[in-house]
């Protein structure tokens, strides 16, 4: 509205015109941000996954470790105990007698050093899940066999390797944008209204219309620089994208290759090694009170007994520990976590 020698009040409509189509590169640009956002929580998740089934593996292998070495510190217990009345029978001397009383000490430090390993497997999960607790799920005592492996197909799922194809695909777009940023885009506008003049004494109405085109021209920036700017950074995505691949494809047929290195290793143990602890002990102990080991020899296969124990539980921990890196590096662990629920 405008009041001077004539009053005029007019009203107008103006729209920019998307010629380049920016919007829909805004769009792509947004919607391949969007996947690589998704992805990328799928990762985390993965990754999570893989963190939490370790720990749980590391927590069940020191908690099976603090029961062994509970077991040994109560037989060296024993064996002290028959060691001293022997030595009062006369039955062992002196330098027997110190053995099984340093037996005893060396049991009572493993199982202090057990139980330390414990508490730190149990504040790892509480870490993790946030949640301090005792009653942990147990992992499954049989694991499945690795097939052959479809590298290309478990890549092409993968949620790290699809946020660096959402990244690729979002830089991709976002060079398009700047490039149709470069090109101007005129603005058209209507109005009409009413003009009244004043002319002689008497007030005459016009009637009033107009149309308008406005055309910005970049004269001093180009924005060429935008340009190359978003190319670089497709190139620097694309070539991070080429390594993660690389990474991926090592990570995966490494996991593969320790898997079924542990795996095996633990069924070997299965078939051969496994047997009855307390048997064993039983049997040494008779050997021994019957006077036909010494008590160097017998303290020596009671270790030997009890460390290949040891080392089993070990090797079944490995064995997890590769399950869940073979879960992360296939990107798996979701789906298998889901069916283990399912059971």
């Amino acid at each position: 509205a405008e009041q001077a020698e004539t009053r005029t009040a007019t009203l107008g409509l103006n729209q920019a015109i998307d010629w380049a189509d920016k919007r829909g590169a805004r769009t792509e640009v947004a919607g391949a941000e969007r996947d690589a956002a998704r992805a990328e929580y799928a990762a985390v998740r993965q990754q999570l996954a893989g963190e939490l089934l370790a720990a749980l593996g590391r927590y069940h292998t020191a908690t099976d470790i603090q029961r062994l070495t509970q077991q040994r510190l109560a037989l060296m217990q024993r064996f002290l105990d028959l060691a001293e009345q022997r030595r009062r029978a006369g039955d062992v001397n002196q330098v027997e007698l110190d053995l099984a009383r340093l037996a005893h000490a060396q049991a009572a430090l493993q199982s202090s050093q057990s139980a330390a390993d414990l508490a730190e497997a149990q504040q790892a999960l509480a870490a993790i899940t946030g949640e301090p607790r005792t009653d942990w799920p147990a992992l499954p005592g049989e694991l499945p066999a690795l097939g052959d492996v479809d590298v290309d197909t478990l890549l092409t799922h993968l949620p790290v390797l699809r946020a660096q194809q959402a990244r690729v695909a979002a830089a991709r777009a976002t060079v398009t944008l700047r490039n149709r940023e470069r090109r101007p885009a005129p603005t058209d506008g209507m109005r009409a209204g009413q003009e009244r003049a004043f002319r002689d004494g008497a007030d005459d109405d016009y009637g009033v219309a107009g149309l308008t085109l406005n055309i910005p021209l970049y004269v001093r920036n180009s924005f060429r620089a935008e340009v190359e700017a978003a190319g670089a950074e497709l190139t620097q995505a694309d070539q991070s994208l080429q390594d993660s691949y690389r990474r991926a494809r090592a990570q995966l047929l490494s996991a593969a290759d320790r898997y079924r290195l542990s795996r095996g290793a633990w069924e070997g143990w299965l078939r051969t090694g496994q047997a009855s602890l307390g048997s064993q002990v039983e049997l040494l102990e008779r050997i021994w009170r019957a006077g036909e080991m010494s008590t160097a020899d017998y303290l020596v296969q009671l270790n030997q007994t009890l460390e290949t124990r040891a080392t089993a539980l070990e090797a079944q921990g490995r064995l997890w520990s590769a399950w869940a890196d073979w879960l992360v590096a296939s990107g798996q662990a979701d789906a298998w976590l889901g069916q283990s629920d399912a059971r």
